[in-house]
Parts: structure tokens; sequence; C-alpha cells
């Protein structure tokens, strides 16, 4: 059976969706590539002009380097693949520029970019306050990066899956309904003359059911779906990421045939 992709719920910054048909070192790479191989653009280094706020120009850079940024993958290059040789420019990096006075609380959104379309995801993140007579004026560049570099780059905060069991009821079962106060996950309910699955995708595979199952009625068996749950920072769209990430996947595939080719 062909590989398939099965949306449960879809929102912004969450997805759930069912990978189906596939070997659990193909869901263990498609995680894997989503957070370390999609680049994404980050703060990459920060030139400080005017600093007399009560932080260190080390701790707002870091700052800057973890806020998510918009990106657009069409616009900018990876800068070892850039014409300009890794130097820096138009096509591979862009600059965010501040100057501020306080009293005042400086947020993502009050960073001018070069390009309005390049942007920080989120708006209204806070970078710390000013207060009266403090001034902040900098120039903070943004290249594009990989999760494997630095976390910073990472498209997606969150992105991990589970094994979704295949629960089998034998006509065993007394219905003595032992297995459904055993469950944590309130995956099992009565039904009818048996046991009944209720929610198998909320299965933990603790095989506490099967342990206080005196008739040997349930057999939990591990199949080739898994239930993938992934959030995103705002720097890249959910389904870009994921099919970026097919892309990756692909080309590493290809790669390795070729080089097999030349073995042979």
């Amino acid at each position: 059976m062909k590989p398939k992709i099965e949306i449960l719920e879809e929102s912004d910054f969450k997805i759930r969706f069912i990978l189906k048909n596939v070997s659990p070192a193909l869901a263990n790479s498609f995680r894997r590539a989503m957070k370390a191989e999609v680049p994404t653009l980050a703060v990459d280094y920060v030139d400080f002009y005017v600093n007399s706020s009560y932080l260190y120009d080390e701790i707002l850079a870091h700052r800057l380097g973890m806020l998510p940024i918009k990106t657009d993958l069409e616009k900018f290059n990876m800068q070892n693949e850039c014409v300009c040789g890794g130097e820096g420019c138009p096509n591979c990096q862009i600059s965010f520029r501040l100057n501020v006075e306080g009293p005042k609380v400086v947020y993502s959104e009050d960073f001018i970019s070069d390009d309005p379309e390049i942007v920080f995801a989120i708006d209204n993140i806070p970078v710390l306050e000013l207060f009266e007579g403090q001034q902040l004026m900098l120039e903070a560049v943004a290249r594009l990066g990989t999760g494997r570099e630095h976390a910073k780059f990472q498209p997606v905060s969150v992105c991990a899956y589970k094994i979704i069991p295949e629960i089998e009821i034998t006509e065993d079962c007394t219905l003595c309904k032992d297995c459904i106060e055993a469950c944590p996950r309130d995956v099992l309910e009565a039904g009818g003359d048996k046991i009944a699955v209720k929610d198998v995708l909320n299965c933990s595979l603790c095989m506490e059911c099967i342990k206080v199952c005196e008739q040997n009625a349930i057999k939990v068996n591990e199949t080739n779906n898994f239930l993938f749950t992934v959030e995103a920072t705002g720097a890249l769209p959910l389904r870009v990421v994921m099919r970026k990430a097919l892309e990756i996947l692909r080309s590493k595939a290809e790669e390795m045939n070729k080089i097999i080719e030349e073995i042979q």
C-alpha cells in the first residue's frame, strides 16, 4: 500500500495528521526533516549603535535570534549557495532596524524590515522595556539556516509522533470491565457483549489493559500508521514545512541511489 497522509485537524499554528503505511524509520526521518532540514530566516548577528538599557548586548542579541521571522524560500538563498559566496547580499540576508527611546516597551512589531513582507512572525512579542532617558539603536541581520545548525532556525516548535496501535478484543472477553478501569487514556468502553475500542488514537501503548485482563482477551499490535502533532513557530505555513521536508527526503534518497549505482 502507498504512503498516505490524512489530516485530522489544522490551524495556523498546529496540525494533527496520520501518516499511513510507512516504516518507523521513514516516520522518524520525516519528523527529523521537519525539525532540522527545512530552512527558515533567523537573526544571525546584531550591530548595536546605542544601548543604554538594563540588558547587555549579548542578551538582546539572543532574544532577537529566537524571534521567528516570516520566511519566503523563493526570495532567499542559503549563504553557502549564494552568488556572493557567503559575504552577505540581498539575495541571502535581510536587515531589521530599530531606533527607539524610553519610556517604552519594545515589541517585535517595532522593528523596520528592508522588505515589508519579511517581518517577525508574531508582532506582539516583548523584547525589553526602556525607561526614561534610555535608548536602543541597532541593526539585526537575518539569514537562512536549518535546525541542524541552531534551534533558532527550526520552523516547528513541536514535532512528535506516536504509533497508532490495532486493538483486538477476542471472543474470550467476559465484559468484566477491569481493562476499562485500568486504561489511563479512556480508550476502551463497554459495547454490547464485549469491550469495544472507543478512541484508538488516544492509546499510548502502556499495555495496562493487557496486564489486568485475566482472560487474555485483549491484543494490542503495532501498525505502520503514525499520529503526528506539529506546531509551527510562524516562520512558514505548516503545509509548506511538510512539503519541503518530503522534498528534502526525496532528494537525499535520490542522491543515495546515485552513490549506490556508482559503487556497483
